[in-house]
Order: structure tokens, then sequence, then C-alpha cells
């Protein structure tokens, strides 16, 4: 039976690709889509997954919102009922950032 080893020299999700913000005094570490809809949330604007899926080209932004709230950054959302549809419409409060 073969056995994995640990490739020498991997380095932790502080390095690489990632963009270093400082939001209501913490650190967060965010990949590419995570910084782009977190930045696109904190404009303060109601967006359905559509709306961001559609304006940063990401195919299930509801996953990238998951991974923030587990970090730690506070996303509201609201349940909305337009057109016989329900769906949800996220954003961030100006001053109710973290959890």
């Amino acid at each position: 039976m073969d056995t994995k080893q640990i490739a020498p020299g991997t380095q932790g999700k502080h390095t690489g690709a990632y963009t270093r913000i400082l939001h209501k005094g913490k650190e967060f570490f965010l990949n590419t889509n995570e910084y782009r809809v977190f930045s696109l949330l904190l404009t303060g604007a109601k967006l359905a997954t559509f709306d961001i899926a559609e304006q940063l080209n990401v195919p299930d932004p509801r996953s990238t919102v998951r991974y923030l709230r587990k970090m730690g950054i506070h996303i509201s959302d609201v349940w909305v009922r337009e057109n016989r549809m329900r769906f949800k419409r996220y954003f961030i409060h100006g001053e109710g950032g973290l959890q």
C-alpha cells in the first residue's frame, strides 16, 4: 500500500493569490472571487444572487457568501417576493461588518 507524503514547502492561506483586507478592525485574506463579492456587497446595495452572478461573472455567489460568513464577515440577507418568485437579497451593513 502506497502512503501519501506531504509535499515539502507547502504554504498556508496567507501567501499566494490572496488579498489582505482590514474590515472593522479584523484582518481577512480573500481570494479573487471572495474579494470581488465582498467589494460589491460593501457598497450597501441589496443584491440577489443572479445580480451578483451577472455583474461579476461568478457561477454561484451563494457559496462565496457562505465562505465569507464562515470567516466572520457579517453579510445580511432579506427574503423578497417579486413576480411570483421568492429569493434572498444580500448586503453588508455599514457598521455591523462582523459577527
